[in-house]
């Protein structure tokens, strides 16, 4: 085969890849045009897309390929939240008495309170008495020991073993932002029990990703979950990089005051001992005062 046999059937070959090429990509924008056409569908019809409330919100997560399935504007009104405050306030000496209250199950237990002090002995009195009130438990003091029957249901279980940590992030994080609101020029929404779906999605699931409480502070969203125990690294480094762009931040929130949250940079770790101050170090460096 000579050189000139050799360049046509090369611009042969390289004309039927170019055609192969060109309806590839014809097919490729046709998809990409039904997708789009799906997704603004979807956009035009999600309620909290619509909404002045949620618009800014609903656009913040259709960035990230989300759409917004519920969420609360308003905090809960749960007793769990009365209930978490009175812990958080006497966490020292009453969660050992949680924890013991847990691993007891059913069964009636007794715990000592003679190395309280008459003020602590006071409001884990007044714990039991409202646990008692919300049929969690019964309970007799004689002398210096509690006698207690446990009889809290079961889908209030966990709440003894770390779950009132969620209602006092709340209650810290709102008081947080409270606070600082007053001494700054900002202006705050907190969103709470956030529910996503992929806009992709194809599944009948309700939704896939659920935040506990999302705080747009201006113009910025900062995304807080809360762990009372392990904390589970692979998902954190996930939803980490999905929520840490553009200025917004995914915040982890322990309950271990004695971890070091530098081990875990460039993720950011609050412990719920120190929220305050960090979440108000944060909130400093995102929003410095003019100069103006």
């Amino acid at each position: 085969m000579n050189q000139k046999q050799e360049l046509l059937k090369r611009i042969e070959a390289l004309e039927l890849a170019r055609k192969v090429i060109d309806d590839e990509v014809a097919r490729s924008k046709a998809s990409l045009e039904q997708i789009e056409a799906k997704l603004a569908a979807i956009w035009s019809e999600n309620p909290f897309a619509q909404d002045r409330t949620t618009k800014r919100l609903a656009e913040y997560f259709r960035s990230l390929g989300y759409g917004i399935v519920s969420l609360l504007t308003k905090a809960p009104d749960s007793s769990l939240y009365a209930i978490s405050k009175q812990i958080w306030n006497g966490r020292n000496f009453m969660v050992p008495f949680l924890k013991a209250m847990y691993q007891s199950g059913k069964k009636e237990f007794e715990y000592p309170i003679d190395n309280l002090s008459g003020t602590d002995k006071t409001d884990l009195l007044n714990l039991c008495r409202t646990m008692q009130d919300h049929a969690w438990l019964t309970f007799r003091k004689v002398k210096d020991v509690l006698h207690v029957c446990p009889t809290f249901p079961k889908s209030q279980r966990n709440f003894l073993n770390g779950g009132w940590t969620e209602e006092a992030n709340r209650y810290l994080i709102q008081k947080a932002l409270v606070d600082y609101a007053g001494t700054h020029k900002i202006k705050y929404r907190v969103f709470w029990d956030v529910k996503l779906k992929s806009l992709e999605s194809e599944q009948n699931n309700l939704n896939d990703m659920q935040l506990d409480i999302v705080a747009q502070v201006n113009d910025c969203f900062y995304i807080f979950e809360t762990k009372s125990g392990v904390l589970g690294i692979q998902k954190w480094v996930a939803r980490a990089e999905i929520f840490n762009q553009d200025g917004n931040r995914f915040l982890t929130c322990c309950l271990d005051s004695i971890v070091n949250p530098k081990l875990f940079q460039p993720y950011c770790l609050l412990t719920l001992e120190k929220l305050p101050s960090q979440l108000t170090e944060l909130l400093d460096i995102d929003f410095p005062p003019s100069d103006a």
